[in-house]
């Protein structure tokens, strides 16, 4: 998952037990101060909303989630809620009609809340689980570091921090252009795309899109952030023509529903 205006450092020089609080803290603290200054009710992650927030009054879900954000933010902690909230009440509402499948699971922080937020759905991850490779990057990705970043991570580790779920958890490791030859995943209703390459993310949906159900969905993680531009190129490009196309939204999430 990118992230957008990551502003956490004194947050994650903090020991990791301690990270979750003091970010809940920042939030409440940010929440008091915009009280007196600003008339959003969430502001962060590159986007601002005076509108209802449902996770605002969740306090099971906001549990979950500060739980979830002790560990996974490696680099300084972002308040992602809004775009999780989208993913997990996407997940709810296909849970039990197929599997999920997520492609890019880094240290396991979208597919934790999935899975908390969920009971039936088994959760296929694909992933290298040591960064982006470096083959079959666009020359743009190259230049931007592409290659070899988002590699805090191993799949040892993204194991122990699912260990609630072991039924429900299958990991595919190394390179999907490798593993999708044998991949099996059944019929799926949610797909989650997090794999920021632009090569990698046509692969995935060429595998993905004919197992997934009719009505099912797939999440498009980072769709309209900037510094992604090849991969939204690869999707609109993919989806051409066709009837069922990614519909962007506000997070810098898409959203694309299968009709038939």
């Amino acid at each position: 998952m990118a992230t957008a205006g990551a502003d956490g450092s004194r947050i994650a020089r903090l020991p990791r037990a301690l990270r979750g609080p003091a970010a809940a803290a920042q939030r409440v603290l940010a929440a008091l101060g915009r009280l007196r200054s600003s008339p959003y009710v969430f502001e962060a992650d590159g986007m601002a909303t005076a509108w209802h927030s449902p996770f605002l009054a969740d306090e099971t879900w906001q549990a979950r989630y500060d739980e979830m954000a002790r560990d996974w933010f490696s680099g300084g902690v972002v308040d992602v809620r809004w775009r999780m909230w989208i993913l997990t009440e996407l997940a709810r509402r296909m849970d039990g009609l197929g599997a999920f499948a997520e492609f890019g699971t880094n240290r396991g922080g979208c597919a934790y809340m999935m899975l908390a937020t969920t009971q039936r759905s088994a959760l296929h991850m694909f992933d290298t689980f040591a960064g982006i490779p470096d083959a079959n990057l666009t020359d743009e990705e190259r230049a931007a570091g592409f290659a070899g970043s988002w590699a805090d991570t191993s799949v040892e580790h993204v194991r122990r921090r699912l260990g609630e779920w072991p039924e429900r958890t299958r990991f595919w490791v190394g390179d999907v252009f490798e593993t999708l030859q044998t991949a099996d995943t059944g019929e799926l209703a949610l797909v989650h795309m997090d794999l920021n390459a632009a090569a990698a993310t046509r692969r995935a949906l060429q595998y993905a899109l004919p197992r997934l159900r009719a009505g099912g969905l797939i999440v498009f993680d980072d769709y309209g952030f900037t510094g992604y531009e090849d991969q939204r190129a690869v999707v609109d490009a993919f989806f051409a023509g066709e009837r069922d196309r990614p519909v962007a939204l506000p997070t810098g999430q898409a959203l694309l529903l299968k009709t038939a």
